[in-house]
C-alpha cells in the first residue's frame, strides 16, 4: 500500500486566481432547511469568510459547495440530497485545506481551533467513517515524519557502520509492517462503509513466491511469472463499477500507471486492457461513461506509434455503435471519418496494394516488390519538409541499407512530371522505385491517409505494416533492430 496516499493533494497545483474565480462563480447562500446532508465546519480564528467544499474527479479538484462562516467561525451546509461519496476537501482560500471522507452518513461536524496545520488538528464528530479517516490520516502523518527522521539518520551514517545501518533498515521494516497491520484492521472494522473500500483500493497486489529450480534462466523466468501474475491480479482490490473511487485523488492515477508502465505499449495490448476495464465498469452508468471517455482520450492523445489500433477499437466498439449515448452527433460523425481514414494503416495490418506508373511509363505494384523491408514514402518536391526529409532518406537509409534487402517505394503525390523528374535527378533518387498516379485511380490518399507530406511507412517482406510516421533519423535504428531479429 502507498502509505502516504491519503495525504495526496492536487490543490497545490491550482492557482489561487482560478480557485477564487470558481468560488465567485458558484457562491450562493446555503439553505437552512434540514435534509440528508448537514455539515458544520468550525474554524475558530476564521470568522465571516468563505469555506469551499470540493471533491476530486479526473485528476482535478472540483468545487461542490461554499458557505460563509459566522462571527464565531462556524459555517454550515444543509441539503435535501446527499453528496456522492468519495474523498472531498475542505479548502480555505489562500489559507489551508485538508481531505475528508464523504461516506453515506453525511451528518457531521468538523472543528479546528486555528487555520495553522488544519489537517493535523481537525476533529470530527458524527460520521464514524470520517472520524476514522481523520484519525488514520493523522497517524500516517506522524509515521511520515518518523520515516523522514530515519532517512536523515541513515544518510548521516558512514558506510562502514553497517550495524547501525542494519538497525535503521529494521526500524523501517517494523514500522511498515505496523502500518500494513493497521491498514488491514481498519479495512475490517469499516467493512460496511466507503473507508474500507478506499483503503483496500490503495493496497498493492501481493505476488507469491514462485519455487523455480536453479538455472541460468531462473531470474528471467521469475520476472516473467511475477509480471503475468501481477497483470492477472492487479485489480483484485477494487471494483471498476464503484464510481465512488473516481472521486479520489489516487484511483485514476493508479489505473493510468498500470496502462502506461505495465501493459506493453502496443496498440492491441492496450486496446484489450481498455475494453476489459470498460466492461468491468459497465454495471454502473457513471463509471462506464467515465472509463469510455477517459480511455478514449488517453489513446487518442498518445504519441506512441501504433496506439491508433486502441483508438479504433474503443471508437468502433462504443462510440460508433451508439453505446456512448452521451456523445454529440457532430463528434461521432467526425470520429467516424477519422476511423475510416486510419483503419487501413494500423500497425500489423497488410498494406493496401497500389499499382502506379514510373517516369519512364513502367507500371509497378507495391505487393510485387521483393524486399526484406520496403520503405513506402509519399512526398512532393514543393513540400518544405520533403525537401529536407527525402534527401535525408537517401543519405541515411538508402545508401546504408540498400544492400541489406531494403527497397524504397517512393510515391510522388502530384502530377507535375517535370518537377518530379528534376528533383529525382538533382538528389540522385533514380535507384528507388519512383511512381505516381496521374490518373487518380490507385486510391493511395484514402488508403494511406495522405493529408500532408512526407508520410513514411515501413513494410516487412509480406507487406505488413510494421512502422509508420517515422523520420529518416529514426528509421535506421528501427531497421537495425528488425534485421537483427531475422
Amino acid at each position: 500500500m502507498c502509505i502516504f496516499a491519503l495525504g495526496y493533494n492536487f490543490i497545490r497545483k491550482m492557482k489561487t486566481a482560478k480557485i477564487l474565480a470558481i468560488l465567485a462563480a458558484i457562491f450562493a447562500s446555503v439553505s437552512a432547511s434540514a435534509g440528508e446532508t448537514d455539515i458544520q465546519i468550525t474554524v475558530r480564528d476564521y470568522p465571516n469568510s468563505p469555506v469551499v467544499l470540493g471533491y476530486y474527479f479526473n485528476k482535478q479538484l472540483m468545487v461542490r459547495d461554499t458557505a460563509m462562516t459566522n462571527d464565531y467561525g462556524v459555517a454550515r451546509i444543509q441539503k435535501e440530497e446527499k453528496y456522492p461519496e468519495g474523498i472531498y476537501i475542505v479548502y480555505i482560500p489562500d489559507k489551508s485545506y485538508f481531505d475528508i471522507l464523504m461516506a453515506d452518513d453525511q451528518t457531521f461536524s468538523i472543528t479546528c481551533d486555528t487555520l495553522a496545520d488544519m489537517g493535523a488538528r481537525a476533529e470530527a464528530e458524527g460520521s464514524r467513517p470520517l472520524v476514522e479517516f481523520l484519525e488514520y490520516h493523522k497517524y500516517l502523518g506522524e509515521k511520515q515524519r518518523y520515516f523522514r527522521q530515519l532517512e536523515e539518520q541513515y544518510k548521516a551514517l558512514p558506510e562502514t557502520d553497517e550495524a547501525a545501518r542494519t538497525e535503521i533498515r529494521e526500524q523501517f521494516r517494523t514500522t511498515e509492517d505496523e502500518l500494513k497491520a493497521l491498514n488491514d484492521k481498519k479495512i475490517e472494522e469499516n467493512a460496511d462503509n466507503f473507508f474500507s473500500v478506499f483503503l483496500t483500493m490503495l493496497k498493492d497486489v501481493k505476488i507469491p513466491e514462485f519455487d523455480l529450480p536453479e538455472s541460468p534462466e531462473r531470474d528471467s523466468l521469475l520476472y516473467v511469472k511475477r509480471h503475468y501474475y501481477y497483470r492477472a491480479h492487479w485489480d483484485d482490490n477494487f471494483d471498476f463499477a464503484d464510481a465512488r473511487l473516481l472521486r479520489t485523488p489516487v484511483f485514476v492515477d493508479k489505473v493510468d500507471k498500470y496502462l502506461t508502465e505495465v501493459v506493453p505499449q502496443i496498440g492491441d495490448s492496450v486496446a484489450a486492457e481498455a475494453v476489459r476495464i470498460i466492461e468491468k465498469a459497465r454495471p454502473n452508468k457513471e463509471a462506464f461513461r467515465y472509463w469510455v471517455s477517459h480511455l478514449y482520450n488517453m489513446v487518442n492523445n498518445s504519441s506512441i506509434m501504433g496506439m491508433d489500433a486502441a483508438l479504433v477499437e474503443i471508437a468502433e466498439r462504443y462510440y460508433l455503435t451508439g453505446e456512448a449515448d452521451w456523445a454529440e452527433k457532430e463528434f461521432v460523425d467526425k470520429l467516424r471519418e477519422q476511423i475510416a481514414d486510419i483503419k487501413y494503416t494500423l500497425i500489423g495490418r497488410k498494406a493496401m496494394d497500389i499499382s502506379m506508373i514510373s517516369p519512364s511509363g513502367e507500371w509497378f505494384r507495391l505487393s510485387e516488390v521483393d524486399a526484406k523491408f520496403t520503405i513506402l514514402v509519399f512526398w512532393e518536391p514543393s513540400c518544405g519538409h520533403c525537401k529536407k526529409e527525402v534527401p535525408a532518406l537517401k543519405e541515411k537509409i538508402w545508401d546504408k541499407y540498400a544492400d541489406k534487402g531494403v527497397k524504397i517505394f517512393a510515391v510522388y503525390c502530384q502530377i507535375d512530371k517535370k518537377e518530379w523528374e528534376d528533383f529525382i535527378a538533382e538528389h540522385q533518387l533514380d535507384e528507388w522505385i519512383n511512381v505516381y498516379d496521374p490518373y487518380g485511380r490507385s486510391g493511395f490518399r484514402k488508403y494511406y491517409n495522405i493529408k500532408s507530406t512526407p508520410q513514411i511507412y515501413i513494410l516487412d517482406k509480406d507487406k505488413t505494416i510494421v512502422a509508420k510516421r517515422l523520420v529518416a533519423d529514426q528509421i535506421g535504428g528501427f531497421l537495425d533492430f528488425m534485421l537483427e531479429r531475422e
